[in-house]
């Protein structure tokens, strides 16, 4: 028996406390509240995304020599679909933007914006109500990151257009990815669920690269364990760079633009170590060179950002090229070791492209070639990482299988025995049921079912009918045609009743061309419904033989059970009185001139009363 630890019991006593302070504040939360409760809050209207009605101007608009004010009135504007794809760009490093706001009654209204293009300042109402970095009188400003945007609009909003002056030494100028109005609270919410989602990518990325990298250290694959660990915390960390909560846990959009740039730099790099650890027995060369030029790129840009004017995010659209050159060549001109290597070089040559193909279109989009695709580019990075770890279970799956070999091979012996063993098994069990020539119930099978319907009826007072017919003149079918025309039309009296009864009904070739049927909660008056049905498809069954149709009648003894409680027979002595009285009834069916049905209700010490149809 298990000991409770001290701690153990303290925890123990802290849940029990906190339950019952739980219970007691929801009593009292649900007395105060009272009728309250049932009113139903009007729901805030949800966010618009802006998609519409953006004007432009390029250059600084002129300025009131009197007040200093920018004159928006004066100024041409231009009409533009998007505010993120600017048409007429010169030399221009100033570009304003502005717009009408729509209207849905929120209380705490803002705008967001996903990303700018590079530093802004909004204004409306003459006032400025927002500005990320600093533009200087002469209209200069310098790169400070890529975060998200969420300014708050004043409450006189609507009176005024807003203006957005936005400077961009960068190729690209203006605002991208969505741009909403709402709440500040749905605002939020929504950066936070993206944020979440994202983090979802990364943690999968982060928690492989830790796995793979310690089954290689078990494997004894050191050099292999850290280059693909390092790797998988380099995307983990570009991933969470440019992820929206990053901005919520360090506001400091330059220096996550940094990492997220140096990081996306290093990843040839990190694939070319990883290689050239993989292929240590023939080390191809092109991972020296893409190790080598990675190294010289990142160091030079690094360098030229530090000691000269060069802003690094300027060095995106090169290495956007290089990226593709290097990662092509790499798995290029290492495919026939790769090949050689078997599964793990497949599943190496399988995630690289993976990673190569994520991060071409995270490219794309961010080059307006292709739509945003947002978190869907991340997938490839989880892919690669899963891969790395695919890698190390293929190995270790590789080591098992000579010890495995004979295991499998008895293994497999055993299996096919068991498999004939069950096949037999279950081949028995089915001719032990069923008629070998209609696949209905056998005798047997149909008694042992049967009791357990009675039974039940009796336990649960459920009415019950039995149905016995017999085909009419069938020994002159088989004499005149022959038994194999006898066989067709048995097979044919078995698929029309299967066709007629309802699916939980059991049906029986009790003899020769004798069938029974129990219909299970079944009175006499559907019973009688149901045996009508079945005598009119009977009727209608034509099976042909030698250009001739044969026809088929049948003699019905129908039994019905509407009170079996009332019976103190057991469950076998009542199946067999049932099916003595259908015999009955069919046998004077027959006597009377056949294919007809002679009803009967049986009650316990009282002569049944009959009807023929």
């Amino acid at each position: 028996m298990l000991q409770r630890t001290p701690l153990f019991s303290i925890l123990l006593l802290y849940i029990r406390k906190a339950t019952i302070f739980a219970l007691i504040a929801f009593v009292l939360n649900s007395i105060t509240a009272g009728p309250s409760m049932a009113v139903e809050k009007s729901a805030p209207p949800e966010r618009q995304v802006i998609t519409s009605g953006w004007s432009y101007h390029w250059g600084d608009l002129p300025t009131n020599p009197l007040t200093k004010q920018w004159e928006y009135i004066d100024a041409e504007w231009t009409p533009t679909s998007t505010p993120g794809d600017i048409p007429g760009r010169t030399n221009e490093k100033i570009v304003w933007l502005k717009i009408d706001l729509p209207s849905n009654g929120w209380r705490d209204p803002y705008l967001f914006v996903s990303s700018i293009d590079l530093t802004v300042q909004a204004f409306q109402d003459g006032q400025q109500i927002y500005h990320f970095g600093d533009i200087d009188a002469e209209g200069n400003s310098h790169f400070e990151g890529w975060p998200w945007h969420i300014i708050r609009l004043p409450s006189n909003y609507l009176q005024h257009s807003l203006y957005l002056r936005v400077y961009s030494d960068y190729p690209y100028i203006g605002l991208s990815g969505e741009i909403s109005i709402g709440d500040r609270f749905s605002l939020l919410d929504e950066v936070y669920s993206r944020g979440v989602a994202g983090l979802s990518f990364i943690l999968i990325v982060l928690l492989v690269g830790i796995i793979s990298t310690i089954m290689g250290s078990i494997k004894q694959d050191r050099g292999a364990a850290i280059c693909t660990g390092l790797l998988s915390f380099n995307l983990a960390l570009m991933m969470f760079a440019e992820n929206e909560l990053s901005q919520v846990v360090w506001f400091n959009p330059l220096c996550w633009r940094y990492i997220a740039a140096f990081c996306y730099f290093l990843i040839p790099g990190f694939l070319a170590g990883i290689v050239l650890v993989w292929c240590k027995d023939k080390t191809p060369k092109v991972a020296y060179g893409v190790l080598l030029v990675t190294a010289l790129f990142t160091l030079g840009v690094a360098s030229l950002s530090a000691f000269t004017s060069f802003n690094f995010v300027n060095a995106y659209p090169y290495f956007d090229v290089l990226f593709i050159i290097l990662v092509l060549s790499l798995v290029m001109g290492c495919f026939k070791q790769f090949k050689q290597l078997g599964m793990p070089g497949i599943l190496m040559t399988f995630g690289i492209m993976m990673l190569f193909i994520s991060l071409l279109l995270d490219m794309l989009s961010a080059h307006d070639l292709i739509d945003w695709i947002g978190h869907s580019g991340q997938w490839g990075l989880v892919a690669f990482t899963l891969t790395s770890l695919a890698i190390y279970l293929v190995q270790d799956w590789k080591q098992q299988i000579a010890l495995a070999t004979l295991t499998e091979h008895l293994e497999a012996e055993v299996e096919v025995r068991t498999r004939e063993l069950q096949s037999n098994k279950k081949q028995l069990e089915q001719l032990a049921r069923e008629d070998f020539l209609t696949s209905l119930l056998n005798r047997r099978a149909f008694s042992e079912l049967a009791m357990v319907e009675v039974s039940n009826a009796i336990r649960y007072e459920r009415s019950l009918s039995l149905l016995l017919f017999d085909l009419d003149h069938f020994k002159d079918i088989n004499d005149q045609y022959g038994h194999s025309v006898g066989d067709l039309v048995l097979k044919a009296i078995a698929s029309t009743t299967k066709e007629t009864c309802r699916e939980g009904d059991l049906i029986c070739r009790y003899g020769g061309e004798e069938f029974v049927i129990l219909l299970h909660a079944t009175d006499s008056d559907y019973a009688q419904i149901l045996a009508d049905r079945l005598r009119e498809a009977i009727n209608k069954i034509k099976v042909n033989t030698n250009d001739l149709n044969v026809t088929i009648t049948a003699s019905f003894g129908l039994i019905c059970l509407n009170k079996p409680e009332q019976f103190e027979e057991s469950s076998e002595q009542l199946l067999e009185k049932l099916l003595a009285a259908a015999d009955k009834l069919m046998y004077e069916v027959k006597v009377s001139g056949r294919d007809a049905i002679k009803v009967c209700e049986l009650k316990p010490n009282i002569g049944p009363k009959t009807q023929v149809n």
